[in-house]
Order: structure tokens, then C-alpha cells, then sequence
């Protein structure tokens, strides 16, 4: 599996089935049933959601995922189990939450909670 976000490979900091991809449809305006219950649509585009659920990081190592997934736009690239290779996409990630975890005994501290979406322009 490949996961990189700007550059930064992101999968060493991936829980175990924390990757979920999604493909949405897009509708037309006018897609919906009729009166008939007869269902009209109109895809527009499709686009492609990855939910990324993160493992308990440093803080060190959440610095680095959160710094990745911040610009207004990204250039993520995943491997897409539709197309079935690797596949380069521009997308953007909002809500990016982060719980503080634990301080160590040796002075490191964990933050956990972390995901976010990464959704296709």
C-alpha cells in the first residue's frame, strides 16, 4: 500500500485497517424519483475519499502527519483498489482532530484520535 501526502509517507503511521477509500457519485440537480417512484439520474463526476485513521503517535511523529495534511490542497498518492496501481490526486482534509494520550515515564508523549479525510477536488 502506498500513502504519501505532500512527499511524506504517511503509512508507518497508519493503525491496523485505518485506510478506508470511498467512491462517491456526484449527481445532477435534476437526479431523484418521480412521482412514479421511477429513479432519474445524471452522474456528474465521481470522486474518491480516503478516511485515515491514525495509530497513537509522538508528538514528534503527529507533527509530521498533521504538518503534511494542513495546505488548503494536497498531492496524495494511494494506491487505488479500483484501478488497482498507484494513482496521484490533488485533494484537501478538514477536521483533523488530535486527544492528548499519555506523558511517559521517560519524558514522551502520545497523542491519539488522530484522523481525517483526504477527499478528491
Amino acid at each position: 500500500m502506498v500513502l504519501t501526502v505532500n512527499g511524506v509517507d504517511i503509512t508507518p503511521y497508519i493503525k491496523f485497517q485505518g485506510l478506508k477509500w470511498q467512491l462517491s457519485d456526484l449527481d445532477a440537480p435534476n437526479s431523484g424519483r418521480d412521482l412514479a417512484g421511477e429513479m432519474h439520474r445524471g452522474r456528474v463526476a465521481s470522486k474518491v475519499r480516503l478516511d485515515v485513521d491514525c495509530k497513537p503517535l509522538t508528538t514528534a511523529q503527529a507533527s509530521v502527519v498533521l504538518s503534511a495534511i494542513y495546505p488548503e490542497w494536497v498531492t496524495v498518492v494511494y494506491t487505488d483498489p479500483r484501478l488497482g496501481t498507484a494513482t496521484t490526486k490533488t485533494m484537501y482534509s478538514n477536521n483533523r482532530p488530535a486527544s492528548y494520550c499519555i506523558r511517559r515515564k521517560d519524558g514522551t508523549e502520545l497523542w491519539q484520535g488522530i484522523s481525517f479525510p483526504l477527499i478528491e477536488k
